[in-house]
């Protein structure tokens, strides 16, 4: 998910939420004039997500903050929590992310800023060897073994810290129409041709400035746009991806910090169901007001959805639920891998969570996701995924996983 993203306060005050009930209409006065369109014309069998064999941009600026890599003495051993878990989910990304790197030179860098992570050539055999592993549908002794066999843990700190913030993010599922009603009001509008259109910051965008792939609830669309991706549901049972197109290049504003502001919510009681209840409270009017205080406006396409696959990231593969994260890709290549000792919750509502381990692989980013110790946990799709990554908050110890040959360097 191309993320501007994350979610409504985690761009402002990286805190998460929950799923978003049913609320009352908030009627689109735009959607309700005369004259203007209210019959969506979705593309009429748009294609699934494009394969990609080459990696995604590499960033220029390099990163601003230094960081300390020091070898796990005992190696995977000194894991809490790697000897029981499950790493199937990270191999099965791994091996998405280096189809990627299909067609990339052997001597590329995967960042030239980043040395420690080599070159394409370093990780090629590692590849190889995971995509065999990944068609023989393994258990989880055999993925632990694979990479024990060909990884080397390696502490990442920076100077002034030994842990960062691990939040969740997910694929909602929105309900949707074809006709605009009094409830499903809100366009989810296809990139506009015009760049002018294109350019409109939220409060003047409309049914009319671009082609309507559907209507859903206005508070059910926001936060479609906060996610950077979703499924529509339509009525006649189909489902298909909303994708993230384009933005409208206008500055990004937390209507979570708008409401802390007010004094209305306060940052430990503000999350995506606190934000949705208040419109509910407030009001229809009050309600857009409050969504056109934030002015970015995020652009969809339309996508068949393969069995079992999740939304593109960054990285531009699908993302595999509980094996994937958002980075700051000035620290972590997409691709590499990590090991995140943290909290994670079981349900909807455990905000205290269980503490554990989870191995996972770079392969999205998001706006508020920065430093080299901030990380966003892909849940997956739908309303329990949501429940789950909308009360992840918790502090989170990183170790980079590295082909041996590269930290041989490191470990010696």
């Amino acid at each position: 998910m191309h993320r501007f993203f994350g979610f409504i306060l985690m761009c402002a005050l990286a805190a998460a939420c929950t799923t978003v009930p049913e609320g009352p209409n908030y009627p689109n006065p735009d959607v309700e004039s005369p004259g203007v369109l209210t019959e969506a014309q979705p593309l009429p069998a748009p294609p699934p997500a494009p394969r990609v064999v080459t990696p995604p941009p590499v960033p220029t600026e390099p990163p601003p903050e230094p960081v300390i890599e020091a070898p796990e003495p005992s190696g995977f051993a000194a894991l809490p929590f790697w000897a029981e878990h499950d790493p199937t989910p990270a191999l099965s990304a791994f091996v998405r992310g280096c189809e990627t790197w299909a067609e990339a030179a052997d001597a590329a860098m995967l960042n030239p800023n980043l040395p420690q992570y080599g070159t394409y050539g370093d990780w090629r055999l590692t590849c190889q060897s995971a995509a065999v592993l990944d068609s023989v549908e393994p258990g989880p002794a055999d993925v632990r073994q694979f990479f024990e066999s060909w990884f080397a843990p390696v502490f990442l700190t920076t100077p002034t810290e030994s842990d960062g913030l691990l939040t969740g993010y997910y694929e909602p599922e929105v309900d949707v129409k074809l006709t605009a009603t009094a409830e499903y009001s809100e366009p989810i509008l296809a990139k506009p041709k015009s760049e002018a259109k294109l350019k409109l910051p939220r409060a003047k965008v409309s049914a009319a400035t671009s082609r309507v792939i559907a209507y859903g609830r206005p508070i059910d669309v926001f936060f479609l746009q906060i996610q950077g991706s979703g499924r529509l549901k339509y009525a006649d049972g189909r489902i298909l991806r909303a994708a993230y197109a384009a933005n409208n290049g206008q500055p990004y504003r937390s209507i979570g910090g708008v409401l802390i502001r007010r004094g209305e919510l306060t940052r430990e009681t503000a999350s995506k169901q606190s934000i949705a209840d208040w419109m509910m409270r407030n009001g229809p009017s009050a309600a857009r007001e409050l969504m056109n205080e934030n002015p970015r406006y995020i652009y969809f396409t339309e996508q068949s959805i393969r069995p079992g696959e999740g939304p593109q990231g960054a990285m531009r593969v699908p993302l595999t639920a509980m094996g994937a994260i958002a980075v700051d890709p000035r620290y972590h290549p997409y691709g590499s891998l990590a090991w995140l000792e943290t909290t994670l919750p079981t349900r909807a509502g455990d905000y205290r969570g269980t503490p554990t381990g989870v191995l996972v692989v770079a392969q999205d980013t998001g706006s508020a996701i920065k430093g080299p110790l901030r990380a966003d946990l892909f849940f997956g799709s739908g309303d329990e995924a949501g429940a789950r990554a909308g009360v992840q908050k918790h502090r989170v110890r990183w170790t980079i996983l590295l082909p041996r040959n590269i930290a041989e360097p490191l470990t010696s």
